[in-house]
């Protein structure tokens, strides 16, 4: 027997369908791509290496919307390339449930890689994905085991017919419980966790309130016998050892690879005498060729589905150059995304938001415009909602803004430790003000209802995506109100429909929602 040994392990996650170094809003080439990652994966893969995927794969491009729309003609391209590079395990993500549990189950199907998950169960107790983990014994080697979760908090954001009778055991638990039954079994465990970091992994302050979506810091903290942590969903960089657990997080759209290295030796038993980390960025290397082969007629018929022309914007500018300046103005392509809703719905009152970045739409408007404006997998849901409750979330909305030496800016809890700017609501349906030189909670100044002041006994039908509704952005305060209908198709598919039916787009675009920052 050998008495050194030495693995590798590689991991990506948070690719968002990001198959091509691509951006479908104007097909531009860009600097990070599965097709670029696949090179580095080459270039690092050594006699003993492990890959994963920590999900959240198979939603947030046009690539894979168009995928989803035409399953059946098509063999799924994340699958594809997966299966190209050799993937030994996938864990799911919280948006890989986004199109359906039966999109996921396809594709956990079609993929070689084992996946796996300890804390999502069927309603008579069985694990959804069969493998809580798995023990790798290598010849003349260490006993190595990958145990792989996801974060419980999706029925927090996910359409609940997706997700019927599943049932999401707390990450935490079910971590615990494994390693305490491996630890004296195997020679190293993994765990591959797709979730974040609740506090900053060094100092133990809290990022964020804690609710239980990441809990990254609380199982490297309490849960002994970890000797590497692959986190995943907060898109950020991370990569060091902290306490002798080797942990990576590799940022998201597939720019990075994460890279550990764990040399044993062995002396009566195979022993850890060095574990290391990387985070390789895609941006010195080149695309795959053969990817691009691979995906070529999947790619070629997307591309003519996108460039469909479906209307016309003739009056206003929808167009999105400044995103600090579209949620500080409310830009127009906001009120049209509510006007769809609130046609869609019936709804009194609607609310949404822009995405990190969109691109919103030139005069001439195509489904590409549309896909990168609207680029969630959302549905809609109606509620019945007090005129109490309007205004606290509206003061919670309220906190996007501060003010910062002398200036409007934008709160940083909405930049760090994850980029979340999609999680400031505008509404349409209702006036109301801001006042952002006032504490938190106590900065919506007016609230009118067709001209007429809202009332805390008031009740209205409000209209929002199947994330807001569930609560997503931590907005508590909507979990609990009367669902008065759910509309169950994607609002990018209402937009594509509504641009279809009107061709013309006449957006007038009402100036609802002012900001106040005198003395700023």
């Amino acid at each position: 027997m050998s008495e050194k040994f030495k693995l590798r392990v590689l991991s990506t996650s948070d690719i968002h369908g990001s198959l091509l170094a691509k951006n479908y809003a104007d097909n531009r080439e860009v600097n990070y791509g599965f097709s670029i990652v696949s090179n580095i994966i080459k270039e690092k893969r050594i006699k003993n290496t492990l890959l994963l995927d920590i999900g959240d794969d198979l939603q947030g491009n046009p690539l894979m919307y168009f995928h989803q729309l035409h399953r059946r003609k098509y063999y799924n391209p994340f699958a594809e390339v997966m299966n190209y590079l050799s993937y030994d395990y996938f864990i799911p993500g919280n948006h890989d449930f986004n199109y359906g549990l039966d999109y996921l189950q396809d594709f956990v199907k079609n993929i070689k890689a084992k996946t796996l998950c300890s804390n999502i169960y069927n309603k008579d107790n069985s694990l959804l994905f069969k493998f809580p983990y798995e023990i790798v014994k290598y010849e003349n080697g260490p006993k190595v085991a990958i145990i792989g979760s996801t974060t419980q908090y999706i029925p927090n954001w996910e359409n609940p017919s997706y997700i019927k009778d599943l049932i999401f055991e707390n990450a935490f638990d079910s971590i615990r419980r494994i390693v305490k039954d491996l630890r004296d079994k195997v020679d190293l465990i993994i765990v591959a966790y797709h979730g974040g970091f609740e506090r900053d992994l060094r100092t133990g302050q809290p990022y964020v309130v804690d609710t239980g979506e990441n809990l990254g810091y609380k199982i490297i903290k309490n849960i002994s016998g970890i000797d590497c942590f692959i986190s995943a969903h907060q898109h950020r960089y991370i990569s060091e050892v902290i306490n002798g657990v080797a942990v990576i997080q590799g940022g998201s759209r597939a720019d990075s690879l994460g890279v550990i290295d764990i040399d044993f030796i062995f002396k009566d038993s195979w022993k850890v005498i060095n574990k290391s980390t990387e985070l390789i960025k895609t941006v010195n290397y080149k695309e795959d060729e053969l990817i691009v082969k691979l995906l070529k007629k999947i790619e070629k018929d997307c591309q003519k589905f996108l460039d469909k022309k479906i209307g016309n914007v003739v009056l206003n500018n929808l167009v999105v150059k400044d995103m600090f300046k579209a949620r500080l103005n409310k830009h127009p392509i906001v009120t049209f995304i509510n006007q769809v809703q609130l046609e869609s719905s019936g709804a009194m009152i609607s609310a949404t938001s822009l995405p990190n970045e969109v691109t919103g739409f030139p005069k001439s408007i195509t489904v590409r415009n549309v896909l990168s404006t609207y680029v969630y997998a959302n549905t809609l849901s109606v509620l019945e909602i007090s005129g109490r409750i309007l205004r606290q979330i509206l003061e919670k909305n309220a906190e996007y803004f501060i003010c910062d030496k002398g200036k409007i800016a934008i709160n940083p809890k909405f930049s760090y430790p994850k980029v979340q700017h999609y999680n400031y609501d505008m509404f349409d349906g209702i006036d109301y003000t801001i006042d952002i030189t006032e504490p938190f909670g106590e900065r919506i100044k007016s609230l009118t209802y067709q001209d007429k002041d809202v009332f805390d006994d008031q009740i209205f039908s409000l209209v929002v995506n199947n994330y807001r509704a569930s609560g997503g952005g931590d907005f508590d305060e909507y979990k609990n109100l009367k669902v008065i209908r759910q509309i169950p198709f994607d609002i990018a598919e209402l937009i594509i429909d509504y641009i279809v039916k009107y061709k013309d787009l006449h957006i007038i675009n009402k100036k609802n929602i002012k900001i106040k920052s005198e003395n700023c």
